[in-house]
């Protein structure tokens, strides 16, 4: 009885606090191989009261040694070149180039109640400082676009 009147009182402190009744997040992932390279991408999609307030992209490359190294480098270039990193308010990119492990990771993550449209315009991002829909339309739009949500 003691237990069943704790997991209530976390249930209730959790709720009243930190609002974790309220959100709800979607992860779709997609992977793809060709050539001797892996890119993964897996988008988490936070929605609070009914609307999307947070996306969060994550795009991890990963390339076998039957990559040349020149190959590699080519690659390094061409993502540094189209990402920058970026830190506004509401709008970030980071990234990870792993020259050992021949890995390259690049997060975007965007609150989008404070991104502004000019900003995320830059990357092509435009539309999601304004992201609406319910968390079933989206799902469906991304699994229609061939990744894979839970």
């Amino acid at each position: 009885m003691k237990k069943i009147k704790l997991l209530g009182t976390i249930s209730v402190f959790c709720f009243l606090l930190s609002g974790c009744g309220n959100s709800q997040v979607l992860s779709c992932s997609l992977t793809q191989e060709q050539n001797g390279a892996t890119m993964e991408q897996v988008i988490d999609i936070t929605f609070k009261k009914e609307e999307v307030s947070n996306v969060k992209m994550s795009i991890n490359t990963n390339v076998t040694d039957e990559v040349s190294d020149s190959d590699w480098n080519s690659l390094v270039d061409i993502l540094d070149e189209q990402y920058s990193t970026v830190n506004k308010d509401g709008f970030q990119i980071t990234k990870e180039n792993d020259k050992k492990k021949r890995s390259y990771n690049i997060t975007i993550d965007v609150d989008v109640n404070k991104a502004k449209e000019e900003d995320l315009a830059e990357y092509d991002l435009e539309g999601l400082a304004g992201a609406q829909g319910t968390y079933d339309d989206i799902k469906e739009q991304m699994e229609n676009s061939g990744l894979t949500c839970k």
